[in-house]
């Protein structure tokens, strides 16, 4: 009888080992990407702010455009899975949506509607692109 409980047991626990070993790499690689800086410097705050108006650039829900001031200067590509700390990566969130998002990765359609959003606020010149992961080390 124990051993068919061991037994039983045996093919969860490996599993189980495997998943902890696979997190553990994945986890090591992402803090060797991670930017050096965390925190945005004071002028590229100041420009993410205006080329966002000063509105929260996240969404709100059925694909609209949150409507509440921006707060936050965030990490559309978040910090701690290897975004980088650059204007092209700053987006200007509300602290609700900040708070909402945490350190997830939005979507690549989320991504696209926030480019699209964001010709209306720029220079001709100015990047249009969001999100910028680091390289791995």
């Amino acid at each position: 009888m124990l051993e068919s409980v061991l037994a039983a047991a045996a093919l969860p626990g490996a599993i189980l080992v495997g998943l902890v070993i696979v997190a553990a790499v994945v986890h090591s690689q992402d803090v060797r990407r991670r930017d050096p800086v965390r925190r945005f410097t004071r002028q590229q705050r100041r420009e993410g702010m205006a080329r966002a108006a000063n509105l929260c650039e996240m969404e709100a829900g059925f694909r609209r455009r949150c409507s509440r001031p921006a707060e936050h200067g965030d990490h559309f590509y978040p910090w701690s899975k290897g975004g980088s700390t650059s204007l092209q990566n700053f987006v200007a969130a509300c602290a609700r949506c900040n708070r909402a998002k945490g350190a997830r990765i939005p979507s690549p359609g989320q991504q696209e509607r926030i480019e699209r959003r964001r010709r209306d606020n720029v220079t001709p010149n100015g990047p249009l692109s969001v999100g910028e992961r680091q390289p791995l080390r």
